[in-house]
């Protein structure tokens, strides 16, 4: 965590050619200070500025944050960048408002010894709406440092989703290999015993589908949760052993379910999940003749998402 002193002599800083007056730090001449004072305010809500200048810092340039509002200071920490002398919010934000700068420390110290920081980092950007927005993009340009990741891992909002290790996961699945086109495949729900095939839900399932005529050993098993679409061959991952969520993103869900079921090509899938939205997505799949067929497999009162 690196809170450095003010700042004085004044200069230009060019980020990809838009000037920005900028100071040269007390503390440290070679230090550029970016203040948060002399940013208009269409570049500050514009939010790219900001992604844009905290991955500079955080992949090594001399750039010091110098008296911005105090919700800055959780994600300044995360991505292990420059900062000093925080301000209160120009807006009252709940609990932001009400503490001292010493008292934010406090907090932020005391996740990030639990080795939760980042699941404190997504319920804090939850305050802001544009913090919020930078933590998205911010992971896909440059994602947290390593150390940073929680264990167990909590997935309680779509900022969730964004963690490097999740985005991992995705990529890792991605480049995986695939069986032969034509073959079948049985989609399962998550369950909270892990791995997944020790589950009290899915030995439960797999005696539903035995009656139903289903050879376990000639179909590819595969969970879809709000983790995304996960091979038998990951259930052993450890972001599929840590997550735990009660949010999904469908639409992230959707996506991934294109991008395998595109190169897995099954003949035929036995829909087992018990959630209505993954089981929509999969028959948007089917239309999408990136599935030949699905098969509902009575296993259990399907859930829904509440009422909009």
């Amino acid at each position: 965590m690196e809170h450095l002193a003010g700042c004085a002599e004044s200069g230009t800083y060019q980020l990809d050619g838009l000037p920005l007056e900028t100071r040269r730090s007390d503390g440290d001449s070679h230090l550029t200070a970016i203040r948060f004072s002399d940013l208009r305010d269409d570049w500050y809500r514009g939010v790219d500025l900001m992604v844009r200048l905290i991955a500079r810092a955080a992949a090594g340039e001399p750039i010091v944050f110098e008296g911005f509002p105090r919700q800055w200071l959780p994600i300044f920490v995360l991505w292990r960048v420059r900062w000093s002398n925080s301000v209160l919010p120009p807006q009252q934000l709940p609990l932001v408002t009400d503490l001292t700068e010493d008292e934010a420390l406090r907090l932020i110290e005391a996740a990030e010894a639990r080795g939760q920081l980042r699941t404190f980092v997504e319920a804090w950007v939850s305050l802001d709406p544009l913090l919020a927005d930078v933590l998205h993009r911010l992971d896909r340009r440059a994602p947290s440092p390593a150390g940073t990741s929680d264990a167990p891992l909590p997935l309680t909002g779509w900022q969730s989703y964004g963690r490097a290790e999740v985005r991992d996961l995705d990529a890792c699945i991605a480049a995986a290999p695939v069986g032969p086109a034509g073959g079948t495949t049985v989609l399962l729900p998550c369950a909270r015993g892990r791995p997944y095939d020790g589950s009290r839900t899915h030995k439960r399932i797999w005696r539903a589908l035995d009656a139903h005529g289903v050879d376990r050993a000639a179909v590819d098993p595969i969970v879809i949760s709000s983790i995304g679409v996960v091979p038998e061959a990951f259930w052993t991952h450890p972001v599929v052993l840590a997550y735990d969520s009660g949010v999904p993103d469908i639409w992230r869900v959707l996506r991934l379910m294109r991008t395998f079921f595109g190169r897995a090509r099954f003949a035929r899938a036995y829909d087992c999940l018990q959630f209505a939205p993954y089981s929509e997505a999969i028959r948007i799949i089917v239309r999408e003749g990136l599935i030949g067929e699905v098969v509902q497999v009575p296993v259990g009162k399907p859930r829904k998402l509440p009422a909009p």
